[in-house]
């Protein structure tokens, strides 16, 4: 019995990603959205108070799936911590292309939009980098201890460097309308992961 509101839910949530991920957060309307899902506004009301929750409740749901995907794609086995890493980069790169341009990440499509005026959706955002960040710190110390990344570079702060420079090149990407911001990222990664 608890499946069928459920999956309502769930496919809220995976049309506003997909939505917001083309089109942004206010340039959407709730009737769009609804129209899209083949949902009653009524059903919209009983999992969301607001258009503001449903933002924060999408992002939640975009940024627990990706950090699943991390985890799945970082526990490979048979691979060394640096081509673990490297494999998720080419995932983004991949995923971010695909020879529209649009991009998928949700991060890059939304943070600057939102951040200015919800606390909650920022927060939010920060809550699934933090996750992330935490997750690509993990592997670079895994590579650390196989021997496949440096050990003088920490962690944390590595971490931070290559998701920021992936991050823009996402933007970059997406302004410029080709892959070269992602082959910058790709040899600076390179350069910083080589002993």
């Amino acid at each position: 019995m608890n499946s069928i509101p459920n999956n309502k839910k769930n496919l809220l949530l995976k049309t506003g990603q997909e939505i917001f991920a083309s089109h942004g957060f206010t340039n959407v309307g709730l009737t769009e959205l609804l129209k899209k899902a083949g949902i009653p506004k009524g059903s919209f009301y009983y999992y969301f108070d607001s258009k503001e929750d449903y933002g924060v409740a999408v992002i939640q749901y975009y940024m627990d799936q990706y950090t699943t995907h991390l985890s799945t794609l970082f526990n490979t086995p048979d691979l060394s911590g640096k081509e673990r890493l490297l494999s998720c980069w080419e995932n983004w790169n991949e995923n971010q292309c695909n020879n529209d341009y649009e991009g998928r990440c949700l991060v890059v499509k939304l943070s600057s939009e939102v951040a200015d005026f919800s606390e909650a959706m920022r927060h939010e955002f920060c809550k699934g980098i933090d996750k992330v960040l935490t997750l690509i710190a993990s592997v670079i110390y895994k590579g650390q201890q196989d021997g496949s990344i440096p050990d003088h570079l920490n962690p944390d702060l590595t971490a931070q460097e290559l998701y920021q420079q992936w991050l823009g090149a996402s933007l970059l990407t997406k302004i410029q309308r080709n892959k070269h911001p992602f082959k910058i990222a790709l040899r600076y990664t390179m350069n910083i992961l080589e002993k």
